[in-house]
């Protein structure tokens, strides 16, 4: 296979694991904009658990498998700033104000650079960068679940 068409492929696939994503968290955030139908327990609680999963894992798995650092890295920046930093804007679903504007950069920027990193230490594909990357994730998880009020 040329390295042409090896490139594509990886783009491709990066580009579909991107929005598998994005669309595993536009089903609890849909639900949230329609007046009694938020999230929570039951199917969309359910469907947050796994799209949270799914964020996490998914730059280490593609990186480790792949070798791809590109596309690894775009697959742990990508999803998180579309859905929360685009839908956010679009939707209007944050509060008004210089100080949580400020927050809410800081935020995505310290959860898209951690997921980023993750996806490039496991392409690296060594038990050291894997460990590396598998310590990423939990301080992502840990930021992650640090902005939830």
């Amino acid at each position: 296979m040329s390295p042409e068409t090896q490139n594509s492929i990886n783009f491709f696939r990066t580009i579909a694991i991107s929005t598998i994503i994005i669309l595993l968290w536009l089903v609890p955030e849909i639900a949230a904009i329609y007046p009694g139908k938020g999230s929570g327990s039951g199917i969309l609680g359910y469907a947050s658990i796994i799209a949270l999963i799914f964020t996490i894992i998914a730059p280490l798995v593609y990186g480790w498998y792949s070798r791809d650092g590109t596309g690894a890295i775009l697959i742990g920046t990508l999803p998180f700033l579309v859905m929360f930093g685009f839908i956010r804007v679009i939707t209007g679903n944050s509060p008004a104000g210089p100080g949580y504007l400020a927050c809410s950069v800081v935020y995505l920027a310290a959860l898209s650079l951690l997921g980023g990193l993750e996806g490039f230490f496991a392409a690296k594909k060594t038990t050291g960068y894997l460990l590396i990357a598998l310590l990423l994730a939990g301080v992502w998880a840990g930021i992650f679940f640090s902005g939830i009020h």
